[in-house]
This record gives structure tokens, C-alpha cells and sequence, in this order.
């Protein structure tokens, strides 16, 4: 991965990051609206978005205990998904039948999911990227440049 497509990979993951910090942010109002206070970490979304666009080597971090929690949570769901026994055709909620669809069904989207949280975690783990989030000091720079010509070693200006 050369230097501008990592950049456009990491872009595209911090984007994704701030879609799911947003919609966690809409949902917190949401339930603010209704007087009831609930807290979803997924609002951290946001402040990986901007730490990953700083080269913040703490929410790069973040961004993959992120990763690794939906990678773990997800395989688990779509274990239990295939795994999991038809629902009884007498499950009522308030008189009305909840669903008629087995299980299994669910795979298919936790499968898509599940595909983009370890492509996130290829991208924030490839070496391209990590060389974008530490210079030759080790400290997280937005300045620090990477010349191609030399095999993608540092350039101090």
C-alpha cells in the first residue's frame, strides 16, 4: 500500500467511524428527548474520526479496541445466528407476531459487517498506516512526511 492509498484507506476508516459516532450521538438525543439518560460509547466515533485524522497514536488505539470488540461481539451473533433455533410462531409483543423469519437470516448482514470491522483492522494495522502515526522519535507528528523514493522511510523537514 503506497503512501497516498493508505491515506485514503485510514480517510475512509475515520469516516466510518464518525457515521457510527453520529448515529450513537442521534440515538443518546433521541433518548435525552424522552427524559431517560443513556450512554453509547459508540460516540467515541467521533473523536476517532478526528484523532485518526491528527495521527493520533491513542485514537488509532481506540480505533482498533473498537475493531477487535465489534470482530469479537460479531463472530459471537453469527455463531449464535446459525446456531440458533426458529423462533415459535407464538411469539407475541403486544398481540403482534414478531417475526416469522429464522435466525439464520440475520447472517448475511452480520456477515457484511463483519467483513468491513476486519477490513477497518487490515487497514489501521498495515505498516503504511502505522508509519503515519510515528515518526523517527516516535512521536505522533502530522508533519512527518514519508518518501516513497526511499522505501517509505521518514523525511524530517
Amino acid at each position: 500500500m503506497r503512501h497516498k492509498a493508505a491515506q485514503e484507506a485510514l480517510s475512509s476508516v475515520s469516516y466510518l467511524f464518525l457515521f457510527v459516532g453520529v448515529v450513537a450521538l442521534f440515538e443518546m438525543a433521541l433518548h435525552a428527548a424522552r427524559g431517560a439518560v443513556h450512554f453509547n460509547f459508540g460516540v467515541l466515533g467521533i473523536g476517532i474520526f478526528f484523532g485518526l485524522r491528527r495521527y493520533s497514536r491513542l485514537w488509532r488505539w481506540c480505533a482498533l479496541a473498537f475493531a477487535w470488540y465489534g470482530m469479537i461481539t460479531l463472530c459471537i451473533a453469527l455463531f449464535v445466528c446459525l446456531n440458533g433455533q426458529a423462533p415459535s410462531p407464538k411469539l407475541l409483543l403486544n398481540s403482534q407476531r414478531i417475526s416469522s423469519l429464522p435466525p439464520s437470516s440475520l447472517s448475511i448482514p452480520l456477515l457484511m459487517v463483519l467483513f468491513v470491522t476486519f477490513w477497518q483492522y487490515r487497514v489501521l494495522t498495515h505498516p503504511a498506516v502505522r508509519r503515519l502515526f510515528r515518526d523517527v522519535t516516535g512521536a505522533a507528528t502530522p508533519e512527518a512526511a514519508i518518501n516513497p523514493a526511499l522505501g517509505g522511510a521518514f523525511v524530517k523537514h
